[in-house]
């Protein structure tokens, strides 16, 4: 069991290493199948799915999945639907499987009517208070966000977040100036780009649409000019990416949005390791 913040100190004298998001219905063949070795697989949480009624779903089903098999897990938590007494037996139940590192987020369509915690903050602030410092927290952080959400963004570090994991982005500019800026509020923790790896014009829309981020007009129309040819647009996006904040950065470590495309994954960053 190793916390993300040493996993990816551990990595600078690699070329890079990566992790890998996926959703709890990924097909466990395709985990034991794969033909890189993440540092870490993330577990996105679906509240509105499973309720949060009991410990029986399917987040905490794959986790258990994975640690059993030594691999590391970084389990993702949302407000969302979330009691107090709920939350303590997450938590137990984490440290029962040996999970130690939390993405922590609001939660998609999040209602605060029907949760214990009103924002992320105040969920931090009670994982810290009863567990101190076990877990290795991570907060989202959006490359382009305004300056005051910049500033929340340091509050949660403030309050006792260790790293930050990005939105996806496509341009190497737009992670360095994060960089920057982030350093410059006073952001003084680990800064993990977030990638999503594709393939096609369709792919890209598709994630964008429902991640609600944005791409340059001339990555789109590239993409979709380039879409037919045998080149692959997105692999060489997604690659060139990688390789210019590789070379132009102090970071190493890249998270891979898979959304369960295993395949796509390894085919795009295989030949980067």
């Amino acid at each position: 069991m190793a916390k993300v913040t040493d996993l990816i100190a551990n990595c600078y004298q690699q070329k890079v290493t990566f992790s890998i998001e996926v959703t709890p219905d990924v097909s466990t063949s395709e985990l034991d199948s794969l033909s890189i070795e993440p540092l870490f697989y993330s577990i996105t949480w679906h509240a509105k799915t499973h309720k949060n009624e009991n410990l029986d779903i399917a987040p905490l089903r794959l986790a258990r999945y994975l640690r059993n098999k030594n691999k590391e897990v970084l389990m993702h938590l949302s407000c969302d639907m979330l009691r107090k007494e709920f939350l303590l037996q997450l938590l137990d139940t984490f440290k029962e499987i040996k999970v130690c590192n939390l993405f922590v987020v609001l939660g998609e369509g999040f209602n605060p009517q029907s949760s214990d915690f009103q924002n992320s903050e105040e969920l931090i602030k009670t994982i810290r208070n009863e567990t101190g410092d076990y877990f290795c927290i991570g907060v989202a952080g959006l490359p382009d966000c305004s300056d005051e959400k910049l500033l929340q963004l340091k509050h949660k570090v403030d309050i006792g977040a260790n790293f930050v994991l990005t939105q996806a982005f496509f341009e190497s500019k737009i992670y360095e100036n994060f960089i920057k800026r982030s350093k410059s509020a006073g952001i003084n923790v680990p800064i993990i780009p977030g990638v999503f790896p594709f393939e096609t014009y369709q792919q890209l829309s598709g994630f964008i649409n429902m991640c609600k981020i944005k791409a340059s007009q001339d990555i789109l129309d590239y993409v979709k000019n380039q879409d037919q040819s045998e080149e692959i647009p997105g692999k060489k996006i997604t690659q060139n990416l990688i390789k210019s904040i590789a070379t132009g950065t102090k970071m190493k470590h890249f998270h891979l949005f898979s959304i369960n495309r295993l395949s796509t994954v390894v085919s795009i960053v295989q030949p980067l390791l």
